[in-house]
């Protein structure tokens, strides 16, 4: 019957579960434990109140109720440190899986990694506490409940069988509840994983523009926004909680409304000398646990239920590709860059198309185009964030994908003027934790211009820049970023609008120290003073280069570029 319950996700998340064998043997070893000890207690119950009691035999009543209150306490001894153990283990569970989530996606592709930062962050949080109790404890708990309810079913018939086919006349009645809340519960379980995540992407985003909420004034608009999605997501849960509270509370009132009847039927039996008191309470005491691994094995096959979208979404992320990283061959020493009729689309949209391009070892370039051109798609080809579609890159006449990856970002380094900081010193965001020398990184943030505003700062280089890199300004943010990578000393560096937030006369001072450095630089930005200083301009339309010349060329020979200059170009 159970098999009923299981998705190809849920038979998978099983498999899964095998790497936690130990951890789910030592809790079934703990409950197993348990239920010898109350396996013992009714008929220790029983003998105390009919032989002891009611016989009023004095001397074996202390020695009795010893033994009965040594396996109380045994049995909530254990049940304390199984709880503990489950618990301690759970937040085991979360810690790794957590980190191997976070691996994985490091590792993907970025054009795979199709979700939002909200919905990633309920995967690893919230998604991996169900996760965590469906991989170390439906398993034992299930057969555990099972043993349970064949523990409980067999004291019940030797006391009384009568009594005992009484008690299962109720059973029918559970399994009519579980049946008709199934199909309730696997779908408001997927609308409201849904909810959650939506809920989770819209107050990152409304966190992170916080500001720019408020010097609009649109606290309001967007404080009902979020009131709108939240309360969605409330009504989705309320539903998923109504289906399996439900579930639960049904069993529960079962067992509630079948204490009095036996109460009834075995006093009944008792006064016609049928069956002894003892007999009475201890089978009362122990009918109680029928209903108990009924209602959990219940909870297990609900969590089962939601275990289908649970695991659908673990496995959405455990199954993304890695980046290849095949490639063999040492960063080259003669480094020009070929673009061989480079086509990259991007969700069906042709994003480059036949891209030709040489770049020379050493050689100063500026890509210019209108938003949209396909500038930073260019350069992200050239790190091996994305592959072309079509085409090749080569490095000294061989693929980019015969070179080993991080070599290749190694030496090739891409600076961005949006990027955020980590919330961490300005120091360990330019070292990043490698070892680099004082004088490497004095050289560092001397030629990247990071030593200009350092002392403004409470603590130099030991002040921690906030979330994002919040206490910096957008011009500092940049200087650092730009320190990042110099002491690293890349062969070739790409600037993609990594001094738009920098003075015009700082930008120079820095453009005047990367001189220095034995290195290929390209620069995309729409500063014009900034373009004037490469070797060669290259204009990108829609996906195309349809120019290529120094400045002064451009401006003769090609109108696009002259409109973009006349047009968007700052000086």
């Amino acid at each position: 019957m159970i098999s009923n319950f299981l998705s190809s996700n849920t038979k998978r998340l099983f498999k899964y579960s095998k790497k936690y064998q130990k951890k789910v043997c030592n809790i079934f070893a703990f409950f197993l434990s348990i239920e010898i000890l109350l396996l013992i207690q009714p008929f220790v119950l029983r003998y105390l109140i009919d032989d002891v009691m009611m016989q009023s035999n004095f001397s074996l009543l202390l020695p009795l109720i010893v033994i009965y209150l040594l396996l109380v306490i045994g049995h909530i001894t254990l049940n304390f440190f199984g709880n503990y153990y489950i618990m301690s283990y759970g937040a085991d569970v979360i810690k790794n899986e957590q980190l191997i989530l976070y691996e994985k996606l490091q590792k993907a592709p970025p054009i795979f990694l199709n979700f939002k930062i909200g919905d990633i962050l309920a995967r690893l949080t919230s998604d991996l506490e169900y996760i965590s109790n469906f991989l170390l404890m439906t398993k034992p708990s299930i057969i555990i409940n099972i043993i349970q309810f064949g523990r409980v079913s067999l004291i019940l018939f030797i006391f009384s069988w009568p009594l005992a086919l009484l008690t299962y006349a109720t059973i029918p009645i559970y399994f009519w509840i579980l049946k008709h809340f199934k199909t309730k519960l696997m779908e408001t379980s997927k609308e409201e994983r849904k909810g959650y995540s939506k809920v989770m992407e819209s107050l990152r985003e409304k966190i992170e523009n916080l500001n720019t909420i408020k010097l609009y004034k649109k606290e309001e608009f967007f404080q009902q926004k979020l009131k709108g999605e939240i309360e969605e997501w409330s009504e989705n849960k309320k539903q998923y909680v109504w289906n399996e509270v439900s579930l639960n509370r049904g069993l529960i009132f079962i067992s509630a409304i079948m204490t009095p009847i036996i109460l009834g039927f075995g006093g009944y039996m008792v006064m016609k000398d049928i069956l002894t008191l003892g007999t009475l309470i201890a089978f009362l005491g122990v009918s109680q646990g029928l209903y108990g691994p009924l209602n959990l094995i219940s909870g297990q096959l609900a969590t089962l239920q939601r275990a289908d979208t649970l695991s659908q979404r673990f496995f959405e992320i455990l199954d993304l590709p890695e980046e290849e990283s095949d490639g063999i061959l040492p960063f080259p020493k003669d480094y020009d860059i070929k673009y061989n009729n480079v086509s990259f689309t991007y969700k069906d949209e042709l994003v480059l198309k036949d891209i030709n391009l040489y770049i020379d070892k050493n050689e100063k370039i500026a890509i210019v185009g209108t938003s949209g051109s396909g500038k930073s798609t260019m350069m992200n080809l050239l790190v091996r964030l994305y592959d072309p579609t079509s085409g090749e890159i080569l490095l000294e006449d061989k693929n980019l994908k015969e070179y080993n990856l991080p070599e290749i970002r190694e030496h090739i380094k891409l600076v961005r003027g949006n990027v955020p900081l980590f919330n961490m010193s300005v120091k360990e965001n330019i070292m990043l934790g490698d070892e680099f020398s004082e004088e490497e990184f004095n050289k560092a943030v001397k030629k990247a211009k990071v030593d200009k505003f350092i002392n403004l700062l409470d603590e130099g280089y030991d002040t921690i820049v906030g979330e994002r890199g919040s206490k910096l300004s957008d011009g500092q943010r940049q200087r650092v970023a730009i320190a990042r990578a110099l002491i690293r000393e890349p062969k070739i560096l790409i600037l993609d609008e990594a001094t738009s937030g920098v003075d015009s006369q700082t930008e120079e001072e820095i453009f005047e120290e990367l001189k220095e450095y034995d290195m290929t630089l390209i620069i995309i930005s729409h500063r014009l003073s900034t373009i004037r200083k490469a070797d060669k301009v290259v204009v990108l339309k829609d996906g195309e280069i349809i120019g290529e010349g120094t400045h002064n060329e451009l401006i003769e020979s090609s109108p696009v570029y002259k409109e973009i200059i006349e047009s968007q170009l700052v000086v």
